[in-house]
């Protein structure tokens, strides 16, 4: 059978020092190599030898290294030859231009050890990629099962059974990726946790400081209100000082004006006073004059009445007679002459009388006139000392507004003013507090706020298309484990009815691949198949189960190499047989390299595989091939 393209097997084992191996060499072939011998020869010994070789941590951690040389000796050597030439072209290692590629581990005494390739000291970093290339992971139990360990296996819960199995036929990347999608899930999960922490925390931040945002737009606000009422009280000072000095200016006016009317009726009753005083005097002459009209007709009336009396007594001249007829006439008319005068002087007192009360009434008018405008005088010159310091106080106060700012007119009393800047005074001192900084927070927090929001958005979104490419992963890994599993049953419930067994297998918790798992069920005679477990079957039918598994399962091995120590400890003869024959019909139909050590003969195949004998002589296993 040919090789595939890129399958390097080993073509011989090379064991020096190592346990009971003094110096060993173990040709293998493709296909099926057996390896038997009876207990003790040191079959086991080749297997590990490969183990150690191929880096093994178990056997690391079962043993010391330096337990595992040759007695008496302090330096062992196992030394693997791999095939590496080129098919079709190609190298299984296109790095290597070498027909062979020698991995040897040297193991000392002191418990050092080291690698070489090609005679070329390597890391185990540099041994584990070359593995990789080939796909050996020889931690991986299905690669290469160590004595009793097929009883370890079968013990392994189905969880780790599906992890090695993912592992040994190549499609652990399927596993991979959906760890890297949950990681990245996780990541995505933590990093929209981190942002909604940080989105709340910038939320509070930002209510914190658009509050004190708020109380500093406010504080603003009444800051310029202040400006506002300083200028408005400033210049409502000056316009109250206005209104006094306009108000004193119309004040002298006024009484400017009054003064002047108090002067223009003072001169009328003074020329009023002096036409009266003139009528006076002419009434007082026209009185004297009456006076002593009536006087003189007094005296003319008593000198006529005396001569009538005269005249009346004596009667004695005629022409007396006529003459005191005549005198009475006179005396009549002086009479009524006398009664007119004195009807005239009696009026002329009435008169007299009503000028002088005119006169005295115009003198007082005159003297309060006089009174009244001195007063004014003394009022008006009052008014202009006031209306001198108004003015001057109204220049400073004019000036000191104008410091503060231009002019703006207000209807508003200053206290009214005042009184409303002390308000807004007090409403700054509960703001006094206010951080200067409170926009630039505020702002900076908002800003910071709509990055998060941004970020919360873009991580959401991360979220989303980790969770569908999670999804997607899962149903690419469950679509591949249904297709592996469809072709491994079908395998292994041919082997299992060999054995006159039936069985199944299932993968459980798919929908967690965490807890996903492989889960084997198995009967004979008849039995309803049950889980496999160390409960209900035999040592022999789980032996039985987990050989038929692993014969299903080499077809989808990736490594070119496979190994099993005694598995049959717990069987029985027919079985044993069967088994043997259904390995040896998977190695005759597969392109890897097998090797099975068996302590006991295999009647009836020897002759078509490669079988190696193991002896011990003399407590040094010695080597022989059966062709």
């Amino acid at each position: 059978m040919v090789r595939e393209m890129g399958c390097a097997i080993i073509r011989e084992v090379i064991l020096e020092n190592f346990m009971s191996h003094e110096y060993s060499r173990i040709p293998l072939t493709p296909g099926l190599n057996v390896i038997c011998g009876p207990n003790g020869a040191g079959k086991s010994s080749i297997l590990l030898g490969i183990a150690v070789a191929l880096g093994q941590s178990y056997t690391e951690r079962s043993k010391r290294l330096g337990d595992l040389i040759m007695r008496g000796k302090k330096l062992a050597r196992v030394s693997l030859v791999f095939d590496n030439r080129a098919e079709n072209g190609k190298r299984p290692i296109p790095e290597i231009n070498s027909d062979t590629i020698v991995l040897s581990r040297y193991l000392s005494k002191d418990g050092t050890y080291w690698y070489q390739i090609n005679n070329r000291t390597v890391t185990k970093g540099d041994v584990l990629r070359l593995l990789g290339r080939l796909s050996i992971d020889p931690d991986n139990m299905l690669i290469i099962m160590h004595q009793n360990m097929i009883d370890v296996f079968g013990a392994t819960d189905a969880s780790e059974k599906l992890r090695m199995v993912e592992e040994a036929v190549g499609i652990q990347s399927y596993r991979e990726k959906i760890m890297e999608a949950q990681q990245k899930l996780s990541h995505t999960l933590s990093e929209e946790e981190s942002v909604r922490v940080m989105l709340q925390k910038a939320q509070e931040t930002l209510r914190y400081w658009e509050g004190e945002y708020e109380r500093l737009k406010r504080k603003r606000e009444l800051e310029r209100r202040k400006k506002q009422l300083e200028l408005e009280y400033a210049w409502s000072k000056v316009v109250r000082q206005e209104k006094a000095v306009a108000d004193l200016e119309r004040q002298i006016e006024n009484m400017k004006n009054e003064l002047e009317g108090v002067r223009e009726e003072l001169k009328k009753w003074d020329k009023k006073q002096h036409v009266l005083t003139n009528k006076l005097r002419e009434l007082d002459s026209q009185v004297d004059g009456l006076y002593r009209r009536l006087v003189e007709i007094g005296r003319w009336e008593a000198r006529h009445q005396t001569r009538l009396e005269l005249l009346e007594r004596v009667q004695k001249i005629a022409e007396l007679k006529e003459n005191m007829h005549f005198l009475k006439e006179e005396a009549e008319k002086a009479k009524k002459e006398m009664a007119e005068v004195e009807g005239l002087l009696s009026k002329a007192k009435r008169k007299r009388e009503e000028i002088q009360k005119s006169l005295i009434e115009a003198s007082a008018k005159s003297a309060v006139l006089e009174f009244r405008q001195g007063l004014l005088e003394h009022e008006l010159s009052d008014l202009r000392r006031e209306l001198r310091r108004a003015r001057r106080e109204l220049e400073e106060t004019t000036e000191e507004a104008q410091k503060i700012g231009r002019r703006v007119e207000t209807a508003r009393k200053p206290q009214e003013v005042l009184d409303e800047l002390r308000l807004v005074n007090a409403q700054l001192g509960t703001l006094a507090d206010v951080p200067a900084d409170a926009e630039h927070m505020y702002l900076s927090y908002k800003s910071t706020l709509r990055e998060l929001e941004k970020k919360a958005r873009e991580v959401e979104r991360n979220r989303q298309r980790a969770l569908e490419e999670l999804e997607l992963r899962k149903q690419r890994w469950r679509e591949e484990m249904e297709r592996l599993i469809s072709e491994i049953n079908k395998e292994y419930r041919r082997f299992l009815e060999r054995v006159g067994g039936t069985g199944e297998i299932s993968l459980v918790n798919a929908e967690d691949i965490e807890s996903a798992g492989l889960e084997l069920t198995v009967g004979f005679k008849g039995i309803t198949p049950q889980i496999l477990d160390a409960y209900t079957q035999s040592g022999g039918e789980r032996t039985t189960a987990l050989m038929c598994f692993l014969l299903a399962l080499q077809r989808r091995i990736k490594s070119p190499v496979r190994a099993i120590d005694e598995f049959e400890a717990h069987l029985d003869p027919r079985n044993r047989e069967n088994l043997f024959q259904s390995v040896a019909e998977v190695a005759n139909s597969d392109t890897a390299q097998y090797l099975v050590i068996t302590p006991g003969r295999l009647a009836g195949i020897e002759k078509a595989f490669n079988v190696i004998v193991v002896q011990s002589v003399g407590g040094v296993s010695k080597v022989g091939v059966v062709t």
